[in-house]
């Protein structure tokens, strides 16, 4: 048994274990799904109440209109209108399913979720939580909607994100709000998968009525790989679900290798994490140990002399020696009250300082960046006009928008690249700051974003002529950090602009008011170092 509140890496592996050996009990892929489902639902307990933490779970899987049977296929037309169907178009296939209601236990008795149509991203798009689950887990849509074969191998090499919302009350990505989340207390949405070799997309989807953290959430990146070696035998290059002699050996050690390689870096990665949240614990404990150390002949001093009065006491019977006795732990009470109090001042005077360094080069050094970055987005539709008049939910369903971005063109992206080439300098400052004040935790993003800096550069001197960003799509590692950045600038800018909202609405409405005039005038002035 599982608790979500409490998933340990011991946890993730022995799940993903016991998911991966289902592989040698199914007869084919329906029967594969359906012990895979009923395994998560029956083993995710809350604990403090020993009922199931899950309300559903549910496994699903493309495939192209021509392999789907014929009740499929009317289902299929019923939803398109009767209009022709494209033989190669995918359809998203619920494979298996288990949940509280006795409907959500048979895939036949579900209602509108049995079979979607992916006929093309419009389309997909009014399916919100399909397309959000597609689009968090790091694929393109046209990955999905038309697999293209010559990027199956890369595909297949690939760890995919999860998908997850953490709060699924009131979400825009959670559908069925009143019929499903709210009487059924749904807490959380997890969601994880990937691609098979053949094209086909693979996903499930966990509805929990307990709180799922992040750091639980990205363990379910290595379980979606335990899953994939279990579906693997199942499948062909002719894109869908076959008996197990049919597919060649050199097809199975090829991808069995493939997702071998990745469980390993999962597992690295997940380790990595852990040890970096033990060096923190740690990290603290050693700077209350120096401290304590420095001061610890201040302490040995006032209980000597507060042991020394007692004594006193109790030799004489000197009533007042009592009342001596008493000072120095006074003292020593008062000295660790005050320090408190004044460490306390101290860190939230150098936030409040930080608050307006930050005021003064988000409004100058780094305006256009973020102009630019803003400027840029295809979705979500963010403006500093729809900011400055937005509600405080409003900004923080911004906020949550900017976990999933696109950009209008590649030219576009490339405008806000070199922004961050001109603003090199800011995010020095910021890194020395880092290490002077250590008043915020930006510093290995800091290195992060100077590393990719110095990268723009020296492709740059190279190649005058040519765009960054065209480099980067020929090479997938580096797609990935330009995404990194570009979206973690929008979410960094939304968490100031929340944060001045709250704390400080002056400073939140001169800063906007200055971006508006800058955006209306189009005056966009090159960032000076």
């Amino acid at each position: 048994m599982y608790d979500l509140t409490k998933f340990t890496l011991q946890d993730m592996t022995t799940c993903g274990d016991a998911l991966q050996q289902f592989e040698s009990k199914a007869k084919n892929v329906e029967e594969l799904a359906t012990l895979m489902v009923r395994y998560l639902y029956d083993h995710f307990i809350d604990k403090q109440t020993g009922e199931k933490s899950s309300a559903l779970v549910r496994f699903f899987m493309t495939y192209p209109y021509t392999s789907i049977d014929g009740e499929l296929r009317q289902l299929v037309d019923t939803m398109l209108n009767s209009q022709p169907a494209p033989q190669e178009m995918k359809c998203l296939v619920l494979m298996a399913t288990a949940g509280m209601q006795p409907e959500w236990n048979s895939t036949k008795l579900s209602k509108g979720h049995r079979i979607l149509p992916l006929l093309s991203e419009d389309m997909l798009r009014k399916n919100l939580m399909i397309y959000q689950f597609i689009y968090q887990l790091g694929l393109d849509i046209s990955s999905v909607l038309n697999p293209d074969p010559k990027l199956a191998s890369e595909l297949e090499g690939r760890i995919f994100n999860v998908y997850y919302v953490p709060d699924a009350l009131n979400s825009p990505y959670v559908p069925a709000q009143n019929e499903f989340v709210v009487p059924f207390r749904i807490k959380s949405v997890l969601g994880f998968g990937g691609m098979l070799p053949t094209g086909n997309l693979f996903a499930m989807l966990i509805f929990s009525k307990t709180k799922i953290l992040r750091h639980t959430a990205d363990m379910f990146k290595n379980i979606a790989l335990n899953i994939r070696m279990a579906v693997l035998p199942f499948v062909s290059e002719k894109i869908f679900v076959i008996d197990k002699n049919e597919i060649t050996e050199a097809e199975r050690l090829r991808s069995m290798i493939a997702t071998q390689t990745n469980i390993l870096e999962m597992y690295k990665q997940t380790a990595i994490e852990q040890s970096r949240r033990l060096e923190g614990i740690s990290l603290n404990f050693a700077r209350f140990l120096g401290n304590f150390t420095k001061k610890i002949w201040l302490y040995v001093s006032l209980f000597a002399g507060s042991a020394l009065f007692l004594f006193i006491n109790y030799q004489t019977h000197f009533e007042f020696a009592l009342h001596l006795a008493a000072i120095p732990l006074e003292i020593l009470l008062g000295a660790l009250l005050i320090e408190k109090i004044v460490e306390k001042k101290q860190k939230a005077e150098k936030l409040r300082k930080l608050q307006y360094v930050k005021s003064y080069l988000f409004r100058s050094k780094m305006r256009n960046l973020f102009l630019a970055n803003l400027n840029a987005l295809k979705f979500p539709a963010i403006t500093i006009s729809r900011i400055k008049n937005a509600t405080m939910e409003e900004l923080k369903q911004m906020r949550n928008d900017a976990n999933h971005i696109e950009y209008v063109s590649l030219e576009a992206m490339e405008a806000v690249i070199m922004e961050y080439v001109a603003a090199y300098q800011v995010f020095y400052g910021f890194m020395e700051r880092e290490i002077i004040d250590d008043v915020d935790s930006s510093f290995e993003n800091m290195i992060f974003i100077l590393h990719f800096i110095e990268d723009v550069k020296l492709f740059k001197q190279t190649n005058p002529d040519k765009l960054f960003i065209c480099e980067a799509q020929k090479q997938r590692s580096l797609m990935v950090k330009v995404k990194k950045i570009l979206g973690e600038g929008i979410i960094k800018f939304m968490d100031y602009v929340i944060e001045l909202r709250e704390k400080n609405p002056a400073i939140f409405y001169d800063l906007l008011t200055d971006y508006e005039l800058s955006s209306q005038n189009n005056k966009v002035v090159s960032v000076t170092n």
